[in-house]
């Protein structure tokens, strides 16, 4: 058991954003593989199973060796597999993350915006919780097995020990794939992260199967998105759908060095796509009405389409989110 405790400042600064990000998800649905007797992602298992190939044997040595949650999951927080997953999953820490996004690309980004569409809804749900009801409203809800004791949130886990925000801010998110457990407690014992208390909302049988019944198609509309601006453009596209993010939240996201990120965004600006608003050292990225479109396949005019970059073919395209 997870103890968070809050401070009247704490309480103040709770925000509720859409998602803990894909690669949040795709570790979600690795432990949903592990347990495959579900009958609301039946569709997805059984077309991720037959699409994995060549990968297949990477991805269950992982899935044998290891709890994808939590060990996996905190093992890619830090950017590095711990010494325990390399040695008894038999791959480098290199082949572990390599396979985590290429898991990634194949099981998750192929619907990533259908999976955004109905995340956004519950977080809207919950925004309107906290909006009519108040923030111990929206903590008493989370989750049946999440108890808001005030000043004191309790969340299962197999980690013990309080949890301190010390001013952070603590961002709630929905989990499309977590259904295994009730939540999860991510980067809470790093001083320099911001926690995220990712929680449960699986959908049901009828929104299940609608997620993935048109998987062909979202799939060539990712690849055409991707094709226009370049993949990682997309990615941080994607990624300001959800929320504003500064420059190093972005990095941390999406896996890339905020060098890269700084590059990227300054190309999406340059045509119209973000803007960006400096105060004091922090930067930070907001999707414009015409990221807005291009991603929701709106109309755009041939003058904001002539703005759009093209794609960057240069970059290393083995990571989702490395080109």
């Amino acid at each position: 058991m997870r103890r968070i405790i809050f401070t009247l400042e704490d309480l103040t600064k709770i925000r509720v954003k859409s998602t803990a990000g894909p690669i949040a998800e795709a570790v979600f649905a690795l432990e949903m593989l592990s347990r495959p007797n579900n009958v609301y992602f039946s569709n997805w298992i059984q077309r991720v199973n037959t699409q994995l190939g060549s990968r297949a044997h990477a991805i269950r040595a992982i899935i044998k060796s290891t709890r994808p949650v939590p060990d996996l999951l905190f093992t890619l927080e830090s950017s590095r597999a711990s010494e325990k997953t390399t040695r008894s999953s038999g791959l480098s820490s290199s082949e572990i993350l390599a396979a985590v996004d290429g898991f990634c690309r194949l099981a998750v980004m192929p619907n990533w915006r259908r999976m955004l569409r109905y995340l956004e809804a519950e977080r809207d749900a919950r925004g309107r919780i906290l909006t009519t009801g108040g923030v111990e409203r929206l903590l008493g809800t989370l989750h049946p097995q999440v108890k808001w004791n005030p000043p004191v949130l309790e969340v299962p886990d197999e980690r013990e020990g309080d949890v301190r925000l010390n001013g952070r801010s603590l961002l709630l998110a929905p989990s499309l794939f977590l259904v295994n457990k009730s939540a999860v407690l991510i980067d809470a014992d790093r001083a320099d992260g911001q926690p995220i208390l990712s929680f449960a909302s699986p959908p049901d049988l009828k929104a299940a199967n609608g997620l993935w019944e048109m998987w062909d198609e979202y799939d060539r509309g990712d690849q055409a998105l991707s094709a226009l601006v370049g993949r990682t453009r997309a990615a941080v596209l994607l990624a300001l759908a959800d929320t504003s993010s500064t420059t190093g939240e972005l990095a941390d996201r999406l896996r890339v060095s905020a060098a890269a990120i700084s590059q990227h965004t300054g190309v999406l600006r340059a045509a119209g796509l973000i803007s960006t608003r400096r105060n004091r050292n922090m930067v930070l990225h907001t999707l414009n009405p015409l990221g807005t479109a291009l991603l929701s396949g709106d109309t755009l005019d041939s003058a904001h389409l002539a703005a759009i970059p093209q794609p960057n073919r240069g970059l290393d395209g083995r990571r989702f989110s490395a080109s």
